[in-house]
């Protein structure tokens, strides 16, 4: 290694949310280690050992040597600094930058106050974002909060998170990790910092701005492969065909993907792509492919709330005095996160045509999900609140929902419908209630 660039004896992580927390704990355990976040109500949570993500447990942040803090002169003399801040959209899907600026501008006025003789930091962005972000936004506001220039008071990395909420079996451990840096040398310690902790190993990608491209990819892929089976099953049901069975008679070819149909929520997914498009749109492409697989994903709520008013008035149920029960509130199976959930998006448009829309999630407390003018609500347990249901919807595929298979026509009215938009009920089976279920 060079003289500037030494293998580092510390490391700082900005952003303790999902992403950060697990990040800051791993590297806690190779690393003398500090989790900063700003949210003082959050930091003081996790100092008394809870995450209010439900991710971490509460002997895995006690037991820890991971040093918690509000406090930012913790970014000054850091060696190793992971910036992990949220990078959402606006409401007219463009890149909101606003986090990943505050969190550069901060890194960049501590840096004015690092102790003399200190090897030069590396800094490495987590944060989802456009090819170039790193090194042509981040990296500029650095320079200008510290007086400092990159390449030589201060290194820039980028090594994407790949956190797969509420999923026990893809973790930090035991997924590979891509890693770069703004010069072979950083790449090589970028690597082996991260080597620490991801076990199944570090990809070394050939400078940041292919990193950062390899991320936002992925979730592009997976966001056009859902919203092809989200259009199929549109086709399929205006002819009147189960698309399940089409994707099991299909899926007996060796080269057919399956995925299933459904609301497309949450921080990445229905995210990401717009980052992308935001930067081909400055170079003067039109990203015709990807825009159209967006809206195809967005239109779900409103083609499901559509499609339920026909089941009903087919069940001769007027939908003006329909009462509507939604399983599910969060963006996606098993986690806590209501942010960007589709699921209460499809409860505004049910609101508008049904009398009554109540949604039941046992994993949300306290969260006010209620919209401005719309008529739906959270209640404690469908089971105990004496209502028969015209509709029941699975919008979110709980684990805990499994007890429901049973109880249905407990909840259901006596024509009444239910609509599964997760593949998880079965047609067909001994419930009787389960023998006719709509399903996408």
């Amino acid at each position: 290694m060079s003289k500037k660039l030494t293998m580092p004896k510390n490391v700082t992580v900005i952003g303790l949310g999902y992403v950060g927390l697990p990040l800051a704990l791993a590297f806690s355990r190779e690393l003398p280690t500090t989790g900063f976040d700003i949210d003082a109500s959050r930091v003081g949570e996790l100092l008394a050992g809870t995450d209010r993500n439900r991710e971490v447990a509460e002997s895995e942040i006690t037991s820890s040597n991971l040093t918690l803090t509000t406090d930012a002169s913790c970014v000054a003399d850091a060696a190793f600094i992971v910036v992990t801040v949220p990078t959402p959209v606006t409401e007219d899907h463009k890149p909101d930058l606003s986090m990943l600026e505050s969190a550069s501008m901060m890194i960049g006025s501590q840096l004015c106050e690092r102790s003399e003789g200190l090897p030069v930091p590396i800094i490495v962005y987590e944060s989802t974002t456009y090819p170039g972000c790193t090194e042509e936004f981040c990296g500029p506001i650095i320079e200008r909060e510290s007086g400092l220039k990159a390449g030589e008071g201060f290194f820039l990395g980028y090594s994407p998170e790949r956190t797969n909420f509420g999923d026990p079996e893809h973790t930090l451990e035991t997924v590979i990790k891509v890693v770069s840096g703004e010069t072979p040398e950083v790449a090589k310690t970028v690597s082996y910092t991260y080597g620490l902790i991801a076990k199944a190993g570090t990809h070394m990608a050939p400078n940041i701005k292919t990193a950062e491209a390899s991320k936002v990819i992925e979730n592009v892929q997976r966001d056009l492969n859902i919203a092809l089976f989200n259009e199929l099953a549109m086709i399929f049901d205006r002819m009147d065909i189960q698309s399940s069975d089409v994707f099991e008679a299909a899926s007996t070819k060796w080269n057919f993907h399956r995925y299933q149909p459904g609301l497309v929520g949450g921080h990445c997914i229905p995210v990401d792509p717009y980052y992308l498009t935001y930067a081909a749109s400055k170079l003067g492409h039109d990203s015709k492919v990807i825009l159209s697989g967006r809206s195809v994903n967005d239109s779900m709520p409103e083609f499901i709330a559509a499609k339920a008013g026909s089941l009903l008035r087919s069940q001769g149920i007027d939908p003006n005095s329909a009462a509507v029960l939604i399983l599910g509130a969060a963006f996606k199976k098993d986690v806590v996160d209501i942010r960007n959930s589709k699921a209460i998006v499809l409860a505004e448009r049910l609101a508008i045509r049904f009398g009554s829309v109540h949604i039941y999630d046992p994993l949300i407390e306290g969260v006010e999900v209620e919209r401005d003018g719309a008529r739906f609500a959270m209640i404690d347990d469908p089971l105990d609140s004496g209502v028969k249901y015209d509709l029941i919807v699975l919008a979110v595929a709980h684990s805990e929902f499994v007890v429901f298979v049973n109880r249905l026509e407990e909840l259901l009215s006596h024509d009444g419908v239910v609509m599964d938009l997760t593949g998880t009920f079965t047609p067909g089976s001994n419930n009787k209630t389960l023998s006719d279920v709509w399903t996408l």
